[in-house]
């Protein structure tokens, strides 16, 4: 194929006017082939002397390895790949230069080069350069050795820390660290940096006067002639908290008429400067959830109370519906100091639910709330804003109304959370959600039964993200509706190819929040909707609902539901059991299937609290027929104790973390560690009966036929005795080889076979199978074997669970398997 016909591959080597020149890599000859004289001239440099490997000479050995890799994945995956380096040319000519691979079939690799910038690779021209970039304007730049030790700071990182290359040269980096992030913290940002290369995050870094200030870092890994170093550059962020998008004029924000940040930080000094020792300075910034429909009124209406207010000293507005008040209280010695803080900003809170009304009171108390303290958490009044913002930003979604108290981490930049917001707006109405998949394991077959649709998200960086992070955001921003369509459709779509794969009996499980402005009806019916458009097998689906505390059995959604399981499909309550009452609407029979919280799943053990709330939820649900499915299974000891209370559906970490598609076919390999927790000695279930029993054959159903139990019965690989038959969660009866040959005939399956024998074949196993059984409890002891058999109780024998769940068989010969080995 000639080169030309691979550079159609793409429109961007047909439409590019930069000057590059074609060349060759024979793979068997280790030969790289390209026109001198073209080269010279897009080079603009003469080439030195060049053996076989022809231009690859003129690379680094590790540029020649990473090339030679990049040539792999082109021929590996068929694609286009790229790789820029630096070429050592003639003269000590320095060029840096790009590789385009393209693919090739054959043992010919052929593509372009493309010559970027040529240098001088004098000590003169190298020196001047180096001092440019060290001279940076908008980042400290700190240099270090492969020890990191610090070997040079520049002028920024000097201007904005108080340290000279006097107070770190020859010390640690570490020196700098703050003693807010933890080990573990540093340990991966080294991991990160050894294995990539490079790292960027915020972290805080203690300044010389001993403040902890918030930095941008990134550091890159640089190989110099064997020698390693560390190029880190900062920017300061103290200054950024927030991002300021109001007017002001004279210290005046225009709209409030209140002081700004700096205004207000300033009399703040002026007043602790006039203030005696006895008194203690605090800041609280606030930021109300507003009544979006009165925002303006609102605003206007605070804004005018905080100047009248008598409670504080002063009040200002730093921008986005930040505001800031300061307060002061009596100091005293010993935890009663504690108690006057708390006093005093409660009476503030109090003044301004007289002063302002109820609406204002409740939008501030139901905001976000960050205290500083000055002499706690400051010794410097103008601190006081920043600490206090911080602490509102620092404070967890779920601590609604609690006001949150300075401490040092910043756990999430504004900057970073805007970036993460365009990261999902965009996402979502590009329809761009990426869509993992958990398995959901019935705990009677222990086979996966169905598949959990759950977003996931990606930085630009191709990392996955915080997912509950990203949730909480789409919730902020009011896009849940339209997260919950972007996954279910992708879903639904992607459940063909799932049932192609590995089998037309696998359901699929999406999620649908009730918690949006849109109103419960409306996600209601936009889910009936989503069955009804993009569903091939509905009787295979369940919605989901989360959220569920904002249903209301006694409206219009009951009618709705039933609408969707109309459609055949199965509705799902999820995070029963959190907060809210939700027995009534259970008992209402709105659902098919329950799903216990993780917080109730996680550390479970038998007679905590929690099993007894799991075994009272699970024991309802059952009475009114509804199906029972446990989350955030971890651990042995969880999955012992939820399939001792009856649970009938299992999901966690346990059998397998959510997958791409593309990887699904590892959702089963949690086979080995199953059986393990079946058959391992240090469980506590097979220190009794279950020890010497069958827990993982197959189980018949009562309309399964006579034909298939037999094909079962006589399947040399699985050597079985008897088969048990379950109608749901519970055994029912037992068919084995007496009963089974007591309904088969000499001709059945011969060449004189009758129609009589053809019906027979199709017998339901409910008309053929033993009833009269033993079960026994799964805690009976194997020491109580022999008293069992003393009283008349032939095997087989049935164990079964705590609520009569079926869950394993001992047969005669298990019988005799354990008294062989006593």
């Amino acid at each position: 194929m000639a080169l030309s016909q691979h550079a159609k591959l793409s429109p961007l080597y047909t439409q590019s006017s930069l000057p590059y020149v074609e060349w060759q890599w024979h793979i068997n000859d280790k030969a790289f082939e390209i026109n001198r004289e073209e080269c010279e001239k897009a080079f603009a440099s003469s080439l030195p002397p060049l053996p076989k490997s022809g231009l690859i000479s003129c690379l680094s050995f590790d540029d020649q390895e990473m090339l030679f890799k990049a040539i792999a994945r082109c021929q590996h995956h068929q694609s286009v790949q790229t790789y820029a380096c630096c070429l050592s040319l003639d003269k000590g000519k320095v060029c840096y230069a790009e590789f385009h691979i393209f693919p090739s079939t054959s043992e010919v690799v052929r593509g372009h080069i493309y010559p970027f910038l040529s240098i001088p690779s004098t000590g003169q021209t190298f020196a001047s350069l180096f001092k440019q970039v060290l001279n940076n304007l908008h980042h400290g730049i700190v240099i270090t050795d492969s020890e990191r030790n610090v070997l040079l700071l520049n002028e920024y990182f000097e201007q904005h820390t108080g340290y000279s290359n006097l107070h770190l040269v020859g010390q640690p980096v570490n020196s700098i660290h703050s003693d807010k992030h933890s080990d573990d913290f540093y340990q991966r940002m080294r991991d990160e940096v050894s294995e990539k290369g490079n790292w960027n995050g915020v972290v805080l870094i203690r300044t010389l006067d001993g403040k902890t200030v918030p930095q941008e870092l990134t550091i890159q890994r640089l190989v110099l002639r064997e020698r390693i170093f560390y190029l880190e550059w900062y920017v300061d962020l103290s200054s950024r908290l927030y991002r300021v998008s109001d007017i002001e004029n004279g210290g005046v924000e225009l709209s409030t008429q209140l002081p700004t940040e700096s205004q207000f930080t300033k009399r703040i000094s002026t007043h602790w400067m006039e203030t005696s020792d006895e008194k203690i300075i605090m800041v609280l910034a606030f930021v109300p959830l507003f009544d979006e429909r009165h925002e303006f009124e609102m605003k206007s209406h605070l804004s005018e109370q905080l100047a009248i207010n008598q409670m504080s000293f002063q009040v200002g507005y730093i921008g986005s519906n930040h505001f800031v008040v300061a307060l002061e209280c009596d100091k005293v010695s010993g935890p009663s100091q504690v108690r006057i803080i708390h006093q005093s900003i409660r009476r503030f809170f109090s003044s301004m639910n007289v002063s302002a009304g109820e609406s204002i009171h409740q939008a501030i108390i139901k905001g976000k709330v960050g205290v500083s303290i000055l002499g706690h958490d400051t010794n410097n009044p103008k601190s006081l804003v920043s600490h206090a913002v911080q602490a509102m930003l620092e404070r967890s979604s779920q601590a609604k109304g609690m006001i949150t108290f300075y401490h040092g981490a910043i756990h999430r930049e504004v900057i970073r959370r805007k970036e993460m917001e365009d990261l999902l707006v965009s996402a979502v109405k590009g329809q761009k959600i990426e869509v993992f998949y958990q398995p959901i394991v019935d705990t009677h077959n222990w086979d996966i039964v169905k598949f959990e649709a759950l977003c996931r998200f990606r930085d630009d960086k191709g990392k996955l993200m915080n997912t509950q992070e990203m949730v909480a955001i789409a919730e902020d921003l009011g896009l849940v509706a339209d997260l919950d369509w972007c996954v279910g459709k992708r879903a639904l779509g992607d459940l063909v190819h799932i049932q192609q794969q590995f089998g037309p009996t696998i359901g699929l499980t999406i999620n649908r929040s009730l918690n949006t402005e849109l109103g419960a009806e409306t996600v209601l019916k936009s889910a009936e909707e989503m069955i009804e458009s993009f569903a091939k097998t509905p009787h295979l689906v369940t919605v989901e609902l989360t959220e569920s505390a904002y249903f209301d059995s006694e409206s219009s959604q009951s009618s709705l539901i039933k609408n969707i399981r109309q459609h055949g499909v199965s509705v799902a309550v999820d995070d029963f059991g959190t907060g809210y009452s939700s027995f009534t609407y259970l008992s209402d029979c709105n659902f098919d299937l329950l799903k216990i919280d993780r917080e109730f799943v996680t550390g479970i053990k038998v007679d905590s609290h929690k099993y007894h709330i799991v075994k009272m939820i699970t024991a309802l649900s059952h009475t009114l027929n509804v199906k029972v499915v446990a989350e955030g299974v971890e651990t042995r000891q969880e999955l012992e104790v939820l399939c001792g209370i009856g649970i009938d559906y299992i999901q966690g970490y346990f059998f397998s973390k959510p997958r791409p598609l593309k990887e699904l076919d590892q959702a089963w390999n949690y086979q080995a560690q199953l059986d393990d927790f079946l058959t391992r000695k240090s469980s506590a279930r097979s220190m009794g009966i279950l020890s010497i029993s069958q827990l993982h054959i197959p189980t018949m159903t009562p309309l399964d036929t006579l034909k298939k139990a037999k094909e079962y019965l006589d399947s040399p690989q699985l050597n079985l005795v008897a088969l048990p038959v379950l109608d749901g969660n519970q055994c029912i009866g037992v068919i084995d080889r007496e009963n089974l040959n007591y309904y088969l005939s000499p001709t059945l399956g011969s060449k004189i076979e009758t129609t009589q024998d053809l019906s027979i074949w199709k017998k339901p196993l409910s008309q053929i199978m033993r009833t009269d059984f033993k079960t026994v409890p799964y805690e009976t002891k194997v020491s109580d074997i022999a008293g069992l058999l003393h009283q008349g109780a032939q095997p087989p024998w049935v164990v079964v669970g705590e609520l009569n769940a079926y869950l394993g068989v001992v047969t005669q010969q298990d019988l005799l398997k354990y008294f062989a080995k006593s």
